[in-house]
């Protein structure tokens, strides 16, 4: 019996690991270039952000979208790739690339829903709003909208229109026309989408970014022969609870049908660094896509040093290949769903794009188009890592 021997690659990852990765994701620049490039990404993100997607519904109201977007593109003729809006009666919608059968160990997630509120019996022409996300507006007023279902059309629609109102820190509706509400109906803020000479984005950018860099990254990896999943969870938000399990509970579905895998990588927008740091700093909107180490200041997924030190030196020699991707610069960076993995595996990257007011919190959400086109060409470098996770042997 072999009491001991020299750790895997998924433990401790050599120099020769990272050398073969690096030379992997520089093969397929040339598919990157082509593909992801600043106007697909953009048209990507305009079309996810002005569909409003609350938790629960989001594969129902945004799968369409994505359905759209692809085959305008022609993303997948010629290659195996699978859609499914519901994955394993999961909720879920998931894209699946490569040949073969079966789920495969490399996962891609970025949450499919946005926040919302849950309705409550009115009060002097007011609803009272119970937030199905962290609410994040200390007081103000923001456009939104209430959607119902609609049996006939099989979609959520627009019922009412109106302005989410805040008052220290509780939420109302007021609606400006419409039927009355009722249970069932769901509460989002809206904004529209606009694109500044400098990059500079706004609009309901959360996770419409971590989506529209997936959605433009999967078609390299088909091409490219890559088998992965790309998960879209149709309930990242929740309540603000204490305990993990409050958000994320749409991941925690699909990994609990699943095989653990090899790598998760999930994708969401961070927290961007101040605003009075130097332009170019990273972590600031428009120096590039992000890499946290952890999340929750340790609540959510912690990195293990190895396979955070491998992923860091991957983007760091990749940088001249576009793969712009700094430390967040930020002292904190939200749970997503890495919560809903972490008792999986303990392979969990932590990437995203810098943003800020992610929730509406003081403003219209902002981020920078140029880092969500980093982070869709990061997102296809790191698939590079995968098959040294997967390798597993010695030496």
């Amino acid at each position: 019996m072999t009491l001991h021997r020299s750790p895997s690659r998924r433990l401790a990852p050599g120099a020769a690991d990272v050398d073969r990765a690096v030379a992997a994701a520089q093969g397929l620049r040339g598919l990157v270039e082509a593909h992801v490039t600043p106007e697909r990404v953009e048209r990507y993100l305009r079309a996810l952000c002005v569909a409003p997607a609350p938790s629960s519904v989001a594969s129902l109201c945004r799968s369409p979208v994505l359905e759209r977007l692809w085959a305008e593109d022609g993303a997948f003729e010629g290659t195996p790739a699978h859609f499914d809006p519901d994955l394993l009666g999961t909720g879920n919608a998931a894209l699946i690339t490569g040949a073969g059968d079966g789920v495969p160990p490399l996962w891609f997630v970025a949450h499919l829903d946005t926040i919302s509120y849950l309705v409550r019996p009115a009060e002097g022409g007011r609803y009272p709003l119970v937030p199905f996300c962290y609410h994040l507006t200390e007081s103000g007023e923001r456009p939104a909208e209430a959607l119902r279902y609609d049996p006939g059309a099989r979609r959520m629609t627009v019922v009412a229109r109106g302005t989410l109102l805040s008052l220290d820190g509780q939420p109302l509706f007021v609606p400006e026309d419409g039927p009355p509400l009722r249970p069932g109906d769901r509460v989002v803020p809206v904004a529209p989408v606009t694109v500044a000479a400098d990059g500079t984005v706004t609009g309901h950018l959360d996770n419409a970014g971590g989506v529209a860099a997936l959605a433009v990254a999967a078609p390299v990896l088909a091409r490219a022969g890559i088998a992965a999943l790309f998960a879209f969870p149709d309930e990242e938000e929740g309540p603000g609870a204490s305990g993990n399990q409050s958000i994320g509970r749409g991941m925690s579905r699909l990994t609990a049908r699943l095989d653990a895998p090899d790598l998760a990588v999930v994708v969401d927008v961070q927290q961007a660094a101040s605003p009075d740091l130097p332009p170019g700093t990273p972590g600031r909107p428009g120096a590039g896509a992000v890499l946290s180490e952890f999340s929750s200041l340790a609540r959510g997924a912690v990195t293990p040093p190895p396979l955070y030190a491998a992923a860091r030196a991957l983007f760091d020699r990749l940088e001249g290949d576009g793969a712009r991707v700094g430390e967040p610069g930020n002292a904190y960076t939200s749970r997503s769903d890495d919560v809903s993995l972490m008792l999986r595996t303990q392979s969990i990257l932590l990437l995203g794009f810098p943003g800020t007011d992610r929730h509406f919190d003081r403003a219209v959400p902002s981020a920078n188009l140029g880092d969500i086109v980093a982070l869709a060409k990061a997102v296809v470098y790191v698939s590079a890592l995968g098959a040294m996770m997967a390798g597993g042997g010695d030496d």
